[in-house]
């Protein structure tokens, strides 16, 4: 076997230890990497398993992969938090602690076994708690898709649904040249509005987050 095979082959080895990898194929022109070819399930973002084979090859065997040049195919749809074909973030836990007129907040949504968190701060009131609830678990969200500035709160309120409170928001995601409002709701369930807040935006993202996972 060629020096470049074995290369190949112990890359392809570290590839396919990366959590969500199939299998993988690392074409060589010359001495030159050209093309990483891998097949991946549904459980995890393309962007987080390319931002983990970089990772997984470097430390390992010591060799830059260009994110550019990996290829990520997915087939399947048999991941264990999939709902009508798209993966769907889980609510894990809200961190929230507040000093003078200041809080801060910290979300962690979950997909299979892994943890994605997020942390906002800003000064205290009523409303801007719950949107600082709300943009901290779209900035976790985005910390799953590898990716910021996508996602936007618009808007978030407390409402009243057929006599029980609920927590409503609207999120704006941009995408190309255009603007796509989504919107989620959540009932209150033992007076926790914040835990509400964050459900809600998970409602509104995870009935779009197969497309916005797929997207550019």
């Amino acid at each position: 076997m060629s020096e470049l095979m074995e290369k190949a082959k112990e890359i392809e080895t570290v590839i396919c230890q990366v959590q969500g990898v199939l299998s993988s194929r690392v074409v060589f022109e010359g001495e030159e990497i050209v093309e990483v070819h891998v097949l991946a399930d549904h459980t995890r973002s393309p962007k987080q398993i390319v931002r983990d084979i970089e990772s997984a090859v470097m430390v390992k065997s010591g060799t830059h992969l260009d994110h550019k040049r990996i290829s990520v195919a997915q087939l399947g749809h048999e991941g264990r938090h999939l709902v009508n074909n798209s993966p769907r973030l889980l609510l894990d836990e809200i961190a929230y602690a507040s000093q003078g007129g200041e809080i801060r907040v910290t979300v962690t949504v979950t997909l299979g076994e892994d943890r994605y968190s997020f942390t906002c701060k800003g000064p205290y009131s009523s409303k801007n708690r719950l949107r600082l609830v709300a943009k901290s678990t779209i900035g976790a969200v985005e910390e799953y898709l590898g990716t910021d500035s996508r996602l936007v709160v618009d808007d978030i309120k407390k409402v009243s649904l057929t006599g029980q409170e609920a927590v409503i928001v609207s999120i704006t995601y941009f995408v190309d040249s255009r603007e796509e409002t989504l919107l989620g709701v959540a009932l209150i369930r033992d007076g926790d509005d914040r835990e509400a807040a964050a459900k809600a935006s998970l409602d509104a993202i995870n009935r779009r987050l197969l497309v916005i996972n797929n997207s550019d």
